[in-house]
């Protein structure tokens, strides 16, 4: 079973953002693969989100997204509360502009390939603070 206050901290957090991340690394750096790939089709986006870098207390939080959303893999996207999913499921949303749709913006009329290249410069987003004890 998952820590409660910790489980307590992360359901906060999603509902404090109103679109969050979470993800391996940060968004200026990120630690994996499907981490990048997500925050590259975000970016394109053009929507401000929180991050948290799950690194640091891997398996405490796997244990509380797997309690909070019956998910356990990362990245994770959080919009309004609600688990959209991970990687391939925000990029096939992107694809099909149900992502655009769910996040309230235009669907970017050039949309680039998830693997491309992210934009040069800071990414539009603001991670919020997440103390986690013991780490």
């Amino acid at each position: 079973m998952a820590d409660q206050e910790l489980t307590d901290r992360v359901r906060e957090l999603i509902n404090e953002n109103q679109v969050l991340l979470f993800m391996k690394g940060t968004p200026s750096a990120p630690r994996c693969g499907f981490s990048m790939r997500t925050v590259q089709v975000l970016d394109q986006m053009g929507v401000e989100y929180g991050a948290i870098d799950v690194l640091p207390a891997l398996q405490p939080l796997r244990e509380v997204t797997s309690e909070i959303s019956d998910w356990e893999t990362f990245p994770q996207l959080y919009v309004n509360g609600e688990l959209l999913g991970g990687c391939d499921i925000i990029e096939e949303m992107f694809e099909n502009g149900e992502l655009a749709e769910t996040l309230g913006v235009e669907q970017p009329a050039e949309a680039e390939p998830a693997a491309a290249e992210a934009p040069a410069g800071e990414a539009p987003y603001q991670s919020p603070p997440m103390k986690i004890e013991g780490t």
